[in-house]
């Protein structure tokens, strides 16, 4: 889930400033009830007993997304192409049974569990055949038809590295699965790259094409396009957002089928930035531990920067970030004031903070 952008040039530029000129700037507070007016939903990962992604369960207890959607990672792709179940059986956490499946829809309006692919040699190997695209289409909706779950979530990612042979067999994989699904009367979501600008590599109108009913932008980690020798961007700064949503918004006209995804970790990086030292994807609950945390409101304010809303700080040459409520509901007021109405936020577990209400 932890991707870069590409940079906004020419004729999106443009288009992107003509709607910036016209957004309000990024309030310095928001209202008690910042998520109210928009369909919320949010991503849980697996983790063994103990991990502290397994506290997702007790967080979505409090009904936060009693009106939106939760979305487990069920299935993995495998080196072969091959999906794998993934099952609490196993020991995990946030994966298949009949109990989670029966905890989930105690919790939420819809279910969308998540198949992932995180390397191209993975995603090349599911999307290259139809052997193996057939069978994950069947597995997959065979048990999301069976439990009564709303549909998919398909997160097939390292989307820079594909070659143009694999963006068409994942737009043939996505068609098929769109179709299948459809079929049994539920729906597809595709989680996206953020993106500025059109790429070689993926493209949302077309995605969108494939019969995928919500495109899923997930707008954060810009920090991986740093320039070099600079301190690390923070995950994702208000107006680099509003260029994101803005481009997908032009590709993707229907706002009912788009949803962007906001962050809710962290990361540490070497301070000046090495992109190939960061840590991403810090839990709270293990941010809490850095060097230097404080939770002193003072402190904490004096160290929001203006330009993300996020908790930054240096200690011992190293760059700490963190998204906390506050950023999360500045973030979401950003959104709104583009008029996106579906928000996904990765992701629940290890006490990760949420919108104020």
């Amino acid at each position: 889930m932890f991707r870069h952008a590409v940079t906004v040039t020419g004729v999106v530029a443009a288009t992107v400033t003509t709607l910036l000129a016209c957004t309000a700037s990024v309030p310095a507070g928001v209202s008690p009830s910042a998520a109210s007016g928009v369909q919320l939903q949010t991503w849980l990962y697996p983790g063994s007993t103990g991990d502290s992604t397994c506290t997702a369960k007790s967080e979505y207890a409090d009904n936060r997304v009693k009106n939106g959607a939760l979305n487990p990672e069920y299935w993995s792709v495998g080196g072969n192409g091959a999906v794998t179940l993934e099952t609490t059986a196993d020991g995990s956490c946030n994966t298949y049974s009949a109990a989670n499946v029966a905890d989930l829809k105690a919790h939420s309006a819809y279910q969308y569990p998540t198949l992932s692919g995180m390397t191209t040699a993975d995603v090349h190997a599911l999307v290259s055949s139809n052997s193996t695209r057939t069978a994950a289409v069947t597995k997959v909706t065979s048990l999301v038809s069976d439990a009564g779950l709303s549909g998919v979530d398909v997160d097939l990612e390292d989307y820079w590295s594909w070659s143009t042979a694999d963006f068409t067999n994942y737009k043939t994989f996505l068609k098929q699965l769109a179709t299948a699904l459809h079929a049994k009367g539920k729906r597809l979501q595709v989680d996206a790259p953020a993106m500025t600008e059109d790429a070689s590599f993926y493209d949302y109108a077309a995605v969108a094409a494939t019969g995928a009913d919500d495109v899923v932008i997930m707008a954060y980690d810009e920090e991986f396009d740093t320039a070099s020798g600079a301190r690390c961007l923070p995950i994702s700064p208000y107006d680099w957002l509003k260029k994101v949503t803005t481009y997908a918004r032009s590709k993707v006209t229907d706002p009912s089928r788009l949803i962007i995804g906001l962050p809710s970790y962290g990361y540490s990086a070497p301070d000046p930035c090495d992109l190939d030292s960061v840590t991403g994807n810090i839990q709270f609950g293990d941010m809490k531990k850095s060097p230097g945390f404080s939770s002193n409101p003072t402190t904490t304010e004096s160290r929001r920067d203006a330009s993300s809303g996020e908790i930054r700080w240096v200690s011992g040459g190293v760059l700490y970030d963190y998204v906390d409520s506050v950023a999360m509901d500045r973030k979401l007021a950003v959104l709104k004031g583009l008029g996106v109405t579906k928000v996904s936020v990765w992701s629940l577990g290890g006490g990760n903070p949420w919108f104020s209400n």
